[in-house]
């Protein structure tokens, strides 16, 4: 199929595509932490961060592509030192990749939020980490939606916007809440206990992803694709109740302290 020369209004609406649905998300986890919410101008800076930091990331993933071959020897050779099955080339490039997007959405806190004097309970962690993890899922989607209209069609852009809506916008909030939660539990403990955890974090948003990544590509049907968001669609109850979790325990800390 020919490319489409696109015109400013299909940038424009490949832009609102991409960002309504990411607002909407906010909106949503914002609402848990209305009892202590944080700065507006914190969090539209670490939201339009989060959709930089996509740049950054963007080169270092073709990166990896390029040096799948040295990286796959490595990889064998340490596969053979401790006597365990290889991943293959397609399972070790889309968890570097996902390892690559986890560190750069925890990096955008750290430098913008984690410093700052607002950054001042566990909830907040959390908060920012999902609010950098849905500026990146916005400039993912506004990419894959001018992509979708330079060689597709507006059906292929409605169908594709909708799974990324429900699909990939949830896999970058579950994995990020991860680190978040990790954050929380290490608020008030010794820097090497917050090292640990936040190595931990990445780690489980890393294989999370990872994981959603692999079995998306793997089903060819759409029951199948939707079983595996469904799976993705539990996590965040489960973060829900997370963040209820982490509410009363920082509220008995506080009264402790």
């Amino acid at each position: 199929m020919a490319e489409t020369i696109l015109t400013w209004q299909s940038y424009l609406y490949a832009i609102l595509g991409g960002i309504l649905p990411s607002l909407v998300w906010l909106w949503f986890w914002l609402r848990q932490d209305r009892e202590s919410p944080e700065p507006k101008g914190l969090i539209a800076i670490s939201f339009f961060a989060g959709m930089a930091v996509v740049y950054f990331v963007l080169p270092l993933q073709k990166l990896v592509a390029a040096s799948i071959s040295p990286i796959m020897d490595t990889v064998g050779a340490l596969a053979e030192q401790f006597a365990i099955v290889p991943p293959t080339e397609q399972e070790t490039k889309i968890t570097l990749w996902a390892f690559i997007e986890e560190v750069a959405k925890y990096a955008t806190v750290f430098l913008i939020a984690y410093k700052s004097k607002f950054f001042d309970e566990p909830m907040d962690a959390i908060m920012y980490l999902i609010t950098a993890a849905l500026g990146f899922a916005a400039m993912e989607n506004i990419l894959y939606i001018v992509k979708d209209l330079a060689h597709g069609g507006v059906m292929e852009v409605f169908g594709n916007g909708n799974m990324r809506f429900i699909g990939a916008t949830i896999v970058h909030i579950v994995s990020s809440a991860f680190i978040g939660i990790a954050m929380a539990f290490a608020f008030n403990t010794p820097k090497y206990i917050k090292f640990i955890m936040v190595g931990l974090g990445i780690l489980i948003a890393t294989l999370l992803h990872a994981y959603f990544n692999l079995s998306i590509m793997e089903n060819d049907g759409t029951l199948k694709t939707l079983l595996v968001f469904s799976q993705f669609w539990a996590a965040i109850v489960g973060i829900i109740v997370m963040i209820a979790v982490i509410k009363r325990f920082s509220t008995k800390t506080n009264r402790i302290y």
